[in-house]
């Protein structure tokens, strides 16, 4: 259930949030920013994180995947873990204003 919310978060958030067109990070810049993002996450330091910024991090670490393969788990790992926490949001948004039985009466009758 936890990777249905996660495939949840992936596909509803990747529309939602269209950038302007950037260049691909450096190396250095990948990096720097996995460390950084990767010890907040593991620390749950999040309260100042917003749910657009957790979705820029997945975003950037996609992008450094391709840019540093030598270092492609560790960026695949802090996509995942960003992606889990965004999931978790908004699992939390759902039972917090009582949709849970709206949604899965809805995925049940086939609305995706």
């Amino acid at each position: 259930m936890k990777t249905s919310f996660i495939i949840l978060a992936i596909l509803f958030a990747a529309p939602a949030f269209t950038q302007e067109v950037q260049h691909a990070p450096t190396v250095a810049q990948c990096q720097a920013d996995e460390r950084l993002w990767s010890s907040k996450l593991e620390a749950s330091e999040l309260n100042d994180v917003t749910f657009k910024t957790l979705i820029d991090w997945q975003h950037e670490m996609n992008q450094c995947r391709a840019v540093d393969r030598q270092h492609y788990s560790d960026y695949y790992g802090t996509e995942a873990e960003a992606q889990a926490v965004a999931a978790a949001r908004e699992f939390n948004f759902i039972r917090r204003h009582d949709l849970l039985d709206q949604f899965l009466a809805e995925d049940a009758a086939g609305k995706r």
